[in-house]
């Protein structure tokens, strides 16, 4: 009886297209009786970590040149065809121990005949190198973004006295380089290539010589209008018009933005190449943005102002008041730090927590830096009373009531991950959605208002057996 296996294939490449995959994945394992293999790229993936502890971890290291050497001798034996050691050592490494190229490199030279019989060619040291460049794998292929970066930055090292050719291919080379991952090497370009220029800078300034300087400065300026010239056409390919002709030419900028940066006879790149910091600034920007939205949501029913001005104008003012109150010589004043939070329709996260980010002095006071025990006896101080802020939730957005049932009342829970193609499930919500008016409000709070009373109205005599 022949036994079956279920192999998962790129594990750490879930939740791209899918949603709960690796959930479903890890009950699979749970309750099936056929062995399961996953295989992984990166084992230090968050989403792999997880289905980790339900599995025997097992890591492969890329193997070496020597063992791929013994096991392209025994596949060129079954095929009839000898390979010298030293020979498939030179085709493994050629191949960057690419296991795959190795064996297509075999394909390739076994379709060599003799002319006197119908054997295959046999493989010699001396012939791989004769034949190399046809038959291994493109070495900017097995360039890693970092590296790429620094290939491009350094500019045309090592070729001063060259001829023609060679620096020309070097050009064709650095330009591929770019090609290693187009969408983010232009960053990881902006992000370092001014580094370059540091050493060559430093010995110009040691020597004293103001020419050298001016040198300097002018090449840097040739860089940086090259990186904004690349911006340009970054926004032309990406841009609406998606012109991706351009996407050669924006690699060529990249290039004489190092060429610039790095000199005529190349540079030299202190450290290693760093990541793209505008990624993390970028995720910033957006953090604070919803942010701000959020504020305006919960303003808008006091404040009538677009987002800038509610950051220039009231997020500061308002910031100042309530650490003002908060921080009081003679103790916090919290009534009228929830009166005024009542005033705007905020709440104690948006008083604590969101406006602390859009403070620029890091040298002011914080909410953060008052103390954990006001913060709680605020907090207790808050919960007692029935705020605005509440009833603008409520009517401004979609409550947890609603998300949570249908709109035949069942009360049945939907799978958070569940995808509602037919787009059923959220269109009654939009038509509710209206701006608020003050008679909305002013029921909301009645009804909170008269639950309270009757709770607080029962006698407080002695309860009848």
């Amino acid at each position: 009886k022949k036994k079956r296996c279920i192999i998962m294939d790129e594990v750490d490449g879930m939740g791209a297209g899918d949603r709960s995959g690796m959930a479903e994945l890890i009950a699979m394992i749970k309750k099936s009786k056929v062995p399961i293999i996953c295989i992984c790229n990166d084992r230090q993936s968050q989403k792999v970590r997880s289905l980790a502890n339900h599995c025997l971890d097992l890591k492969y290291k890329r193997p070496v040149k020597t063992m791929i050497a013994r096991r392209a001798i025994e596949v060129a034996r079954m095929e009839e065809m000898h390979v010298e050691q030293n020979a498939a050592e030179a085709i493994a490494e050629s191949c960057g121990n690419d296991i795959r190229q190795v064996l297509n490199s075999l394909q390739m030279w076994s379709s060599k005949k003799d002319g006197s019989s119908n054997r295959s060619a046999n493989m010699t040291y001396k012939d791989v190198k004769d034949r190399q460049n046809s038959i291994n794998k493109d070495e900017i292929l097995r360039v890693s973004m970092f590296d790429a970066c620094r290939h491009i930055i350094e500019g045309p090292k090592g070729i001063a006295d060259a001829d023609e050719k060679t620096k020309r291919d070097s050009l064709y080379k650095r330009s591929d380089a770019f090609f290693t991952d187009y969408g983010l090497m232009g960053l990881q370009v902006q992000h370092n290539y001014l580094k370059v220029m540091i050493p060559q800078f430093q010995q110009a300034r040691a020597k004293g010589d103001p020419a050298d300087e001016l040198a300097m400065l002018e090449r840097m300026v040739d860089a940086t209008n090259a990186m904004s010239d690349f911006a340009i056409g970054e926004n032309g390919v990406r841009g609406g018009d998606q012109n991706w002709a351009l996407l050669p030419m924006t690699a060529m900028l990249c290039v004489k933005a190092g060429h610039h940066a790095a000199g005529p006879t190349g540079g030299f790149l202190p450290g290693y190449p760093e990541f793209a910091g505008w990624l993390g600034k970028n995720s910033s920007r957006g953090k604070k943005t919803r942010l701000l939205h959020e504020l305006g949501h919960h303003m808008n029913y006091r404040v009538s102002s677009d987002t800038t001005q509610l950051r220039l104008g009231y997020i500061p003012a308002l910031r100042q008041e309530f650490l003002k109150l908060m921080l009081d010589k003679n103790g916090p004043k919290v009534e009228e730090v929830i009166s005024i939070m009542d005033a705007y329709g905020l709440d104690r996260d948006d008083v604590f927590e969101k406006l602390d980010e859009f403070n620029l002095d890091k040298k002011a006071d914080k909410f953060s830096d008052i103390d954990s025990k006001v913060k709680a006896a605020f907090t207790r101080e808050y919960n007692k009373g029935s705020h605005k802020s509440q009833a603008l939730v409520e009517e401004q957005g979609v409550s947890k009531k609603k998300k949570s049932s249908g709109g035949n009342g069942s009360s049945e829970t939907k799978d958070p991950d569940a995808i509602d193609e037919d787009g059923a499930g959220g269109d009654d919500d939009d038509d509710n959605d209206d701006e608020l008016n003050e008679e909305e409000i002013a029921k909301a709070f009645k009804k909170m208002k008269g639950k309270k009373k009757k709770g607080k109205s029962k006698p407080a005599g002695k309860k009848k057996k």
